[in-house]
């Protein structure tokens, strides 16, 4: 082969690899500023973000919080309820916390179902459990704090019950799952980190995205991998998808965090009171999976399934709204008080 010849292949190696390096360096900043980008987009959402309930918080993993010390009146618009809530110095449900209190402290966190979306507060399951456990037989002096957040995914209330754990210092945590507590919260504007939480590429992600939906009316051809919610709340957990997976560790997490502090746990599986509660009730994958993982890790569980099967969901639930009622509350605290009472019996080293 001619020196020339030589010359040529050589030069045109060094331009192809020329060209595939530019192209990655040209991918990277296209990476960089799509990210810079959405960053930019969802802090000025944050910035001008206004809501009666909601508190936007930027810096932290909770994503949001509820306003301290709203007070306020709704109504069902379906079916004409009226209800109302009122919040906390703490940002929470019900009374002021005394944390001085010698009352037996019981954390219950939770989403819309432990607050009681839908109902007063005198009908709420931490309320109605905490009248409970005041009476014959029990005769406990406890208050049961509310910390049941509406939207919050699992992931959410375990940096939440990481926050308060050591403020509180409760003697027991109870935990309310609901069957969408593996997807992301949809109550404020999604941040960037927690859409794209399981993809290497968001630009990637967003082109597939763009493309399914342009090009498909939004049918899922090309997998994005974007965490979004689920229509089908099954398929990511017996699939055991990525937001299982978290969701999974997010559980582990939270008893972890209490059995560290000598505090004993409680895992409360709330049905989907959306749903007929007979054979036809379609989440009981989801319920067999999470009470896998409590037998796994040692975690006391009760699901209320197990104690509603077959009644007439209308009857549980808020008429128009699909949230359980104070009905459903009085019933669910009926089946908790005894396995409260037996955690609280024996004294533990929470304080």
């Amino acid at each position: 082969m001619s020196a020339s010849s030589k010359s040529g292949i050589g030069s045109l190696a060094g331009s192809v690899v020329l060209l595939l390096v530019s192209s990655l360096l040209a991918l990277v900043v296209a990476e960089f500023i799509f990210r810079a980008y959405k960053q930019i987009g969802w802090q000025r959402a944050v910035k001008y973000h206004q809501h009666v309930l909601y508190l936007m918080l930027p810096d932290s993993p909770l994503e949001y919080a509820l306003r301290p010390g709203v007070n306020r009146a709704n109504e069902v618009v379906e079916s004409g309820i009226k209800w109302s809530y009122q919040l906390n110095a703490d940002g929470f449900r019900g009374d002021e916390f005394d944390v001085q209190s010698d009352k037996k402290r019981v954390l219950f966190v939770g989403d819309s179902y432990t607050f009681g979306w839908g109902v007063d507060q005198q009908e709420v399951l931490p309320y109605q459990l905490e009248q409970l456990l005041a009476g014959t037989p029990y005769a406990i002096d406890a208050e049961i704090y509310n910390l049941g957040v509406p939207g919050y995914n699992t992931l959410q209330e375990f940096h939440l019950l990481n926050q308060v754990i050591d403020r509180y210092s409760p003697e027991l945590v109870m935990l309310g799952y609901v069957m969408n507590d593996a997807q992301p919260q949809a109550n404020v504007h999604e941040r960037p980190s927690v859409r794209y939480r399981y993809v290497r590429s968001w630009l990637l992600a967003f082109i597939k995205e763009q493309y399914n939906y342009y090009m498909h009316n939004g049918e899922a051809v090309l997998a994005t991998g974007l965490n979004l919610p689920d229509k089908d709340f099954v398929a990511s957990v017996v699939e055991n998808q990525p937001k299982w997976v978290a969701t999974r560790q997010a559980l582990t997490d939270m008893a972890g965090l209490a059995r560290s502090r000598g505090i004993p746990f409680i895992l409360v599986v709330f049905p989907s009171f959306n749903m007929h509660l007979d054979r036809r009730y379609p989440f009981r994958p989801i319920h067999n999976e999470v009470n896998a993982w409590a037998a796994e890790a040692g975690v006391t569980s009760v699901d209320l399934l197990d104690y509603l099967q077959g009644i007439d969901r209308e009857v549980y639930r808020v008429s128009g709204d699909g949230h359980p009622n104070g009905k459903a509350f009085e019933s669910a605290a009926e089946v908790l008080a005894p396995v409260v009472y037996g955690a609280l019996k024996t004294p533990s080293s929470g304080r």
